[in-house]
């Protein structure tokens, strides 16, 4: 008899490559043991009824930050999410290698591991991914959506370095030796390209749709997709509805551009008012108009999942929520809780279990695994 969505659903090792609560660990002082709340869409009780088994918490700073307070912000970011597995220890553990998260899995908990978004918080300084390291920090992305000392973001903005600087790939290196994964999703196209060339190990696009379906500049080109499966990593797709359909992007430009006196006026009035302050208001008020517009469906997602899946080789694709980053995912899917729904329209759409299990979860495990072994090699210090 064939395996039941719920089945597999809950067999699979569900593992989500970018999530951005941290930010509201640290700014909102929400506590994941408490009901959701300001559009949030990750807590205890949706990572479990989701039956997620491993979490990245995304360590993420505005730009306008000088480096020094990118990187105070960082640690910051960082002791929050510490302070919540130790609150909820019988519910979440720190993980740093796949074993360990197969040991969380077992022993019935939800392995956290951190992810940096933004080179500014290593301060110029390759040195700086020791401590990152330590901190538990298993990839990096050298840009968010600025330019860097290490690389071009993928931005429309003139490149400051044609792709990758020399600082850039020898953080590339270290990243390599020290077991940290290099994560593409905000590079430029000629920084993936190269980081891809340059590293040793398997690489990620942590939270990144398909170009080919909604061309939007945050999505990887076929190219690249083809180019990450032969390097051996893998794309973990965003669940964020405007990468994933241009006619809701463009109905979100087209509030954004009708409301956009509102917004300038709410800007003004936060000139004076602290960093956090004038960081959330604003997001509050856009996410408010994103989740009024009709949402794309369900199969949209899907259709974004089946691309990759063509373009790269089933083995070569995850999936990369972006929850809690200021996303509005498709109808249907509100928050981890519902990842089971994702399940059941991929096994509709053909896909055996096996395969389910490996988007889910299983690819990125493998990868994981290829990261330590490339840092043994290196003489690194994976675990």
């Amino acid at each position: 008899m064939p395996a039941s969505a719920e089945e597999v659903h809950r067999d699979a090792l569900v593992i989500d490559l970018h999530l951005d609560t941290p930010q509201r660990l640290l700014d909102r002082h929400f506590d994941l043991g408490e009901p959701l709340r300001d559009f949030g869409q990750v807590n205890l009780e949706t990572l479990r009824r989701g039956n997620v088994g491993a979490v990245f918490f995304v360590l993420w700073h505005a730009p306008e930050l000088p480096e020094s307070g990118a990187h105070a912000r960082a640690l910051a970011l960082a002791e929050a999410v510490r302070a919540q597995v130790a609150r909820h220890s019988d519910a979440l553990v720190l993980a740093g290698s796949a074993d360990e998260i197969v040991a969380a899995r077992r022993a019935g908990k939800i392995a956290v591991l951190l992810g940096l978004e933004g080179g500014e918080a290593l301060r110029g300084d390759v040195g700086e991914l020791s401590r990152m390291h330590a901190l538990g920090v298993r990839y990096v992305g050298l840009t968010w959506n600025a330019h860097t000392a290490f690389a071009d973001a993928g931005k429309p903005d003139t490149p400051r370095h044609g792709g990758l600087s020399a600082l850039g790939r020898a953080a590339i290196a270290e990243m390599n030796r020290l077991g940290i994964a290099v994560d593409l999703s905000h590079l430029s196209d000629a920084s993936a390209a190269q980081a891809i060339a340059v590293s040793k190990a398997p690489v990620l696009a942590t939270h990144s749709c398909a170009r080919a379906l909604a061309d939007h500049r945050r999505n990887l080109p076929d190219d690249l997709v083809r180019a990450v499966a032969a390097n051996g990593g893998v794309v973990g797709v965003n669940f964020h509805s405007a990468f994933l359909d241009a006619a809701y992007a463009a109905r979100v430009a087209a509030a954004e551009k009708a409301h956009a006196p509102e917004l300038e006026a709410l800007t003004r009035s936060l000139e004076n008012a602290d960093l956090v302050t004038r960081m959330w208001s604003p997001f509050l008020f856009e996410m408010r108009l994103g989740y009024e517009l009709p949402r794309p469906p369900l199969s949209v997602l899907v259709d974004h999942v089946e691309h990759l899946v063509k373009m790269a080789g089933v083995d070569h694709v995850a999936i990369g929520t972006d929850f809690d980053g200021g996303i509005v995912p498709p109808a249907g899917i509100d928050s981890p809780a519902d990842l089971p729904e994702l399940t059941a329209a991929l096994l509709d759409r053909g896909h055996s279990p096996d395969d389910v299990r490996k988007i889910l979860g299983g690819n990125f495990l493998r990868v994981l695994r290829d990261v330590e072994r490339v840092s043994r090699e290196l003489g690194g210090s994976a675990r």
